[in-house]
């Protein structure tokens, strides 16, 4: 098998690993949030519970993005050099999104992992400080060629806008959909377990997010 099947092969894992993982970071947002809003929680725990649906919406608008802009190109709706514009853009602007996100949801993540320090707190911990790493890399390594792309496709950028735009909208109905099953599975856990305390209920919204890597 030739190299550049590998790297479609690669390509494909990497976006359907990264669907998955928004879709949970969409979930988890979402029970995390309505425990904090139930207990009435501030400080950094709030803000990282924000950031983890941040992250849920701009990995899956990432992932949309290329998706449609293929599907786009496959069907002669678009030509290569739209497709191309798209992915730069896609790029630069959902990729520096991913970073700040993520390293919010990675430093909850490693805090989770220090408090409980079980096995699966501490999997996520190192997969979030990898994906981080890697993100920061891939982004500072692609920064100019994707810039250079833009600005060589002036003319193509309209179409280029219409499709982020396109996947942004349906990636809101998805990960607000998701969001919504999350926040209300909390309000119903905090419902029924009021009597157990506040410092129990404050416990169960540790919820971890998962980073998404770039591909």
């Amino acid at each position: 098998m030739q190299a550049s099947s590998f790297g479609s092969i690669f390509t494909i894992v990497m976006l359907l690993l990264t669907f998955a993982i928004s879709l949970w970071n969409a979930y988890a947002s979402g029970y995390n949030i309505g425990l904090v809003r139930k207990n009435n929680i501030s400080g950094f725990q709030k803000y990282a519970s924000y950031s983890g649906l941040g992250l849920a919406f701009v990995g899956m608008t990432y992932v949309l993005v290329i998706v449609l802009s293929i599907l786009a190109y496959i069907l002669g709706y678009v030509g290569i050099s739209t497709v191309s514009t798209a992915l730069a853009l896609n790029f630069l602007v959902f990729g520096l999104l991913i970073i700040g996100f993520g390293i919010m949801v990675t430093i909850q993540s490693i805090t989770i992992a220090y408090q409980r320090r079980s096995f699966w707190s501490i999997l996520i911990a190192v997969w979030n400080t990898f994906a981080i790493i890697f993100d920061v890399y891939a982004y500072a390594s692609g920064f100019k060629q994707a810039t250079t792309m833009i600005s060589g496709n002036r003319r193509q950028q309209g179409n280029a806008v219409v499709i982020i735009l396109a996947a942004a909208l349906i990636a809101f109905f998805i990960v607000h959909s998701v969001y919504k099953r999350g926040l209300d599975k909390a309000l119903g856990t905090v419902q029924g377990g009021q009597a157990g305390g506040s410092g129990q209920q404050t416990r169960q919204s540790n919820f971890k997010s998962e980073r998404v890597r770039m591909t």
